[in-house]
């Protein structure tokens, strides 16, 4: 057989394994992400995966002013864009619609077949816990700007050092990185939370399991002091409050945090039913009284919650 055709062959079948899917209490897990404990949460080919991924892209770009870019970040007219982590597209696809002459690269540990793609958008699937160093995949490097965003289920907690080490290479001098990450210790501005509170337990718990997994759920507290030790320069801290609920006075905040109720209710059940169940042990029914409980206290308005971000 001739040696590029058995190549070839042989990342067909890679590629096909890499699409293969396992249900786990109702929902669709990669079978090669949970096999070797990669990225335990839903694909996007799970339909309450792939509404909350486009819920979760509307709070957040409303959140930053209706941006893709921070304002801080001085981006005129970019060539090429690197997206880490692209989940459902919905960044990658604005960002390539918006920018039609830009060429925009996504990487994503699941591979997504995406119906009416983009021109100058270009998937490719790559586990973000191996350096960034295949010519083939991140050939239009560098990169006017790399876009990292809620990765931190799927990321080692020993890997982020090199991973931002790994970015820095691939930017060109004057590029820019713009890396968000939830910090998910739901916070009360009227300081009614206890340590009772079901958002508490929630992040108790989800913590002692990320901890067993080799994870950092507090990595966005890292961010700056990584950036710094890997010498990329103007770095900037913006930590913004999402709100949960409409309880804000300001009625743009008010609405964001109305929708994004149900969409944190979704993320947090989405990044903990794994981890809970199989790490924790915990049966199905504890789980879901736990994550009712923790949906009724979004609900509360009186709690006043928000999510640092």
């Amino acid at each position: 057989m001739d040696e590029n055709l058995r190549e070839d062959l042989q990342e067909e079948d890679l590629q096909e394994e890499n699409l293969q899917c396992i249900t786990i209490h109702g929902r669709l897990f990669q079978k090669v992400s949970v096999d070797n404990g990669i990225y335990c949460v839903p694909v996007v080919n799970d339909e309450l995966e792939e509404d909350r991924l486009t819920a979760q892209h509307d709070v957040l770009f409303r959140l930053f002013g209706n941006t893709l870019f921070s304002p801080h970040m001085r981006i005129q007219d970019p060539r090429k864009i690197l997206e880490c982590g692209y989940g459902g597209g919905d960044w990658a696809v604005q960002c390539a619609e918006e920018y039609e002459d830009c060429e925009i690269t996504a990487v994503d540990v699941y591979p997504v077949l995406m119906a009416d793609q983009p021109e100058n958008l270009n998937l490719c699937e790559w586990n973000l816990n191996d350096a960034l160093n295949d010519l083939d995949v991140f050939k239009a490097r560098p990169y006017d700007l790399i876009h990292s965003r809620c990765i931190g289920a799927g990321i080692k907690s020993n890997r982020w050092r090199s991973y931002i080490r790994d970015i820095r290479l691939l930017l060109r001098p004057s590029g820019w990185v713009q890396m968000v990450e939830y910090y998910l210790n739901i916070q009360s501005s009227s300081g009614r939370l206890t340590d009772d509170s079901a958002v508490r337990r929630w992040w108790n718990k989800y913590s002692e399991a990320m901890s067993r997994m080799n994870r950092d759920p507090r990595i966005g507290n890292r961010l700056q002091s990584l950036f710094i030790e890997a010498k990329l320069g103007d770095v900037r801290v913006e930590t913004l409050q999402l709100p949960i609920g409409d309880w804000e006075s300001d009625p743009v905040k008010a609405s964001i945090g109305r929708d994004a109720v149900a969409m944190m209710g979704d993320l947090l059940e989405s990044l903990s039913l794994w981890p809970l169940t199989q790490q924790l042990n915990y049966t199905v029914t504890e789980f879901q009284r736990l994550m009712s409980e923790v949906r009724a206290e979004l609900q509360n308005k009186e709690l006043k919650l928000y999510v640092p971000v």
